[in-house]
């Protein structure tokens, strides 16, 4: 009966990071899209990230719930507690998806140049790539993945410093070409970090190990 029960708990954590990790996802996109294609989305991304935060709340009030009634062990205990961390994550992308829309909306109306638009581009593509990536690692439980998903965060994390050295070098001479890029970089550089704490918790629930992607 109490297995039963627990079973059914872990259920409903892993329906909740599933909903979290969908409308996450959305979250980045519209605000990278906003930024590419014009028009504000502020509102409705921050309502997006109000949910998520939200929905971590009940994920960490469920999992309380469960170790207080079922003291669960082994693999069902690294699950519940990877599970909180991850919903953390996942509230997290909202933030920072809000972030993104925030800024776009408070420098709206100036000329993006070329390059930020190519850049933001490029960087933004690869950030939702991660994101969806340590989606599916989560998901299927396939840490073989995570090797591929280290492979792009290093990628990120270089056109970010690159891009700090090329502002810093060589600034715009627009200021809110300098601002809106650097902020922008800034904040999917923070979303692809937590897509690596994901693939991290992931790994813990599988194998019992930590391991860790960031090196820098």
């Amino acid at each position: 009966m109490g297995s039963t029960l627990l079973d059914k708990g872990l259920k409903k954590v892993g329906d909740i990071i599933s909903e979290m990790a969908e409308l996450s996802e959305r979250t980045v996109k519209t605000s990278i899209d906003a930024f590419m294609e014009g028009g504000s989305v502020e509102v409705q991304v921050r309502a997006w990230s109000d949910t998520l935060r939200d929905m971590q709340f009940d994920l960490e009030e469920k999992v309380v719930e469960l170790l207080a009634r079922y003291n669960p062990v082994a693999g069902d205990l690294r699950y519940l507690k990877g599970s909180m961390k991850i919903s953390y994550d996942l509230s997290r992308f909202g933030r920072y998806a809000f972030d993104i829309s925030h800024t776009v909306d408070l420098l709206d109306g100036y000329v993006k140049s070329e390059d930020e638009i190519s850049f933001i581009q490029e960087m933004g593509a690869k950030t939702l790539d991660m994101l969806r990536l340590s989606r599916e690692i989560y998901a299927t439980k396939n840490v073989d993945l995570i090797e591929r998903l280290f492979d792009i965060e290093n990628k990120v994390d270089e056109m970010y410093k690159s891009n700090l050295k090329r502002m810093a070098k060589n600034p715009p001479k627009k200021t809110e070409v300098l601002i809106t890029t650097t902020l922008l970089a800034r904040h999917l550089e923070r979303i692809a970090d937590h897509a690596c704490y994901i693939a991290e918790e992931t790994f813990y629930m599988v194998t019992g190990r930590t391991i860790y992607l960031q090196v820098s």
